[in-house]
C-alpha cells in the first residue's frame, strides 16, 4: 500500500494534476460524449494539443485516469462495450485509445509484449492450465512473466514512432522508458503495472495485423543503453542481457504464433531476471 500510494503522489507532481482533480465535471461530460460520439470526444479531449504526440497524450491520459483497469475474462467486446463498461484489460482499453486516436488521423500500429513479472507461482500453475487446454498462443504468461497490450503512434513532425501505452497513462519514448524500463522509482497512473517489471520482448503489427515488427531492440536494448547515457553497455552483466533478450524475443515470436511454449523456457526467464537485478545494482553503486 506504501508502494501504491508514493506511486500515486510522484505521478500527481509529474503530470501536473491532483487525483482529486481528475474526476471533475468535464471528465463526466467528456464520457457522456465518448458513448455517442467518439470523434468528438477526441477532439474535445485533446482540443489544446499541436501534434500527434499531444493528441495522444491527452486521450491516453484522460482514458487512463477515468477508465478502471479490469482483470482478463476472455470475453470479446466491442469498443462500445468497453466503453459502456468504462474500464477493461490492456488490449481492451488499447482498442477505445486506438479507435479514439484514429478519428484523428493518427497513425497508429497495436504492440505486443511480454515482460518479466512479479514472481507468482500460483499464477504460473493457472497459466499452465490454460496452455494444457488452449495451446501454446497462451504460454506468454506465467509464472514470472506476463503479456501487455499497448499502442505506437507516428508523429509526424519528429517522424517517429512513439510508444502510447493507455493502461498506465504512458505516451512518449522518455516517459515510456522511465515507466517501463528504467531503475528508478516508477510514474505510472496504474500501480498494477508495477508488476511489469521490464519487457523483454516487444512486437509491433504489421500492415495485415500480424506482429512481426520487431522493437525490442528498439526499447530494451539500444533506448534502454541511451537511458543511462551509454552507460548500460560497459557493465559486465550487458552481454549476458543482449544475448538472452535475443534468444527469448525470438521464443516470444514463436508464442504469439502458437508454435513455442514459453513455460519450456522460465529458467532463462529467471536468470533474465537476476541480469535485470546485476544491472540495477551497477547502476545504484555507480561502478562504471
Amino acid at each position: 500500500m506504501k508502494r501504491i500510494l508514493q506511486s500515486l503522489i510522484v505521478l500527481s507532481l509529474t503530470f501536473g494534476v491532483t487525483l482529486a482533480q481528475q474526476k471533475t465535471a468535464s471528465d463526466d461530460q467528456l464520457y457522456d460524449l465518448a458513448r455517442v460520439d467518439l470523434k468528438a470526444f477526441a477532439q474535445q479531449v485533446s482540443k489544446n494539443a499541436s501534434s500527434e504526440l499531444g493528441q495522444a497524450q491527452a486521450i491516453v491520459r484522460w482514458l487512463a485516469a477515468n477508465f478502471d483497469w479490469k482483470a482478463t475474462d476472455y470475453q470479446k467486446r466491442t469498443v462500445q462495450e468497453i466503453i459502456e463498461r468504462k474500464g477493461g484489460n490492456c488490449n481492451e482499453l488499447a482498442m477505445v485509445a486506438l479507435s479514439a486516436m484514429k478519428e484523428l488521423n493518427i497513425k497508429l500500429r497495436r504492440v505486443r509484449e511480454v515482460n518479466i513479472h512479479t514472481n507468482t507461482p500460483g499464477r504460473g500453475v493457472r497459466a499452465k492450465q490454460m496452455v494444457k487446454e488452449k495451446g501454446n498462443s497462451y504460454s506468454v504468461f506465467g509464472r514470472r512473466h506476463n503479456d501487455h497490450v499497448w499502442l505506437e503512434l507516428y508523429d509526424s513532425a519528429a517522424r517517429e514512432w512513439f510508444p502510447a501505452d493507455p493502461s498506465s497513462g504512458l505516451v512518449g519514448l522518455e516517459e515510456w522508458m522511465k515507466g517501463r524500463v528504467g531503475f528508478a522509482n516508477r510514474v505510472t497512473m496504474n500501480p498494477l503495472t508495477e508488476d511489469m517489471i521490464v519487457p523483454f520482448a516487444v512486437f509491433a503489427a504489421d500492415e495485415e495485423g500480424e506482429f512481426t515488427i520487431n522493437r525490442t531492440q528498439h526499447y530494451v536494448v539500444e533506448q534502454f543503453d541511451r537511458l543511462y547515457e551509454g552507460r548500460l553497455h560497459t557493465q559486465p552483466a550487458w552481454k549476458q542481457w543482449t544475448a538472452m533478450i535475443d534468444l527469448l524475443d525470438d521464443k516470444v515470436s514463436g508464442a504469439f504464433a502458437g508454435n513455442v511454449n514459453l513455460h519450456e523456457y522460465e529458467a532463462q526467464i529467471d536468470t533474465l531476471a537476476e541480469i535485470y537485478e546485476q544491472l540495477r545494482a551497477s547502476v545504484r553503486n555507480r561502478s562504471w
